[in-house]
């Protein structure tokens, strides 16, 4: 092999050894397959808000129903403590709170009073439920022993699931003008309705 041969060999791998070397270069580097974890979705959290409590009604403005000086309901949109249906006027006093039927939850005792010619006493409204939804129970007064007249009730305290109404009455003689009896009756909510459980009568 002459000289020429060599070189021309010489310089034909040159080119190659060159040419591979640049092929490294450019190529791109190997990198390991990652895999980006896409962020955690947050599961919403549903939030009931409990209902407001009967504590939370304005009893002052608020529609009643009642059948006083009628023989059928009616409905009495009262406003700043008072309404007026056909004459009759019905008043509501400072309401009362208690729980009556053992879920712990405060019922809404409200006295009130119906007038029209005259004065027909005042009684109970009373409400359980919730702010949002408010439902009577019962409509409760003193009723004197013997005697046409409603008796008119001066206090209402509610305890141990005890709703006691104390006020005053009539004997079947005395005048409407002048009670002459004092009434104290007590009743507990039995599932379906309120049952007297103590009532006293003694004379003023």
């Amino acid at each position: 092999m002459n000289r020429n041969h060599l070189s021309f060999i010489f310089t034909l791998l040159s080119l190659l050894l060159v040419g591979s070397a640049i092929t490294a270069c450019a190529s791109p580097p190997t990198s390991a397959s990652t895999t980006a974890s896409s962020p955690a979705q947050a599961t919403p959290t549903s939030t009931v808000t409990p209902a407001a409590l009967l504590t939370a009604v304005d009893w002052r403005n608020f529609t009643y129903t009642s059948s006083c000086y009628s023989d059928k309901p009616r409905q009495f949109v009262v406003r700043n403590g008072e309404g007026v249906v056909d004459g009759i006027h019905l008043q509501v006093y400072k309401p009362v709170y208690g729980d009556l039927t053992g879920d712990g939850q405060p019922a809404a005792a409200i006295p009130y009073s119906c007038s029209a010619a005259d004065f027909a006493g005042v009684s109970v409204f009373v409400y359980t439920g919730n702010a949002n939804k408010p439902v009577l129970m019962a409509d409760l007064s003193l009723m004197s022993p013997g005697s046409n007249n409603g008796g008119t009730v001066d206090i209402v305290t509610i305890n141990h699931g005890i709703i006691q109404l104390i006020g005053k009455g009539y004997t079947p003689t005395a005048p409407h003008c002048c009670p002459d009896l004092r009434i104290k009756t007590s009743y507990r909510w039995n599932g379906s309705r309120f049952v007297v459980v103590s009532s006293d009568v003694s004379k003023l």
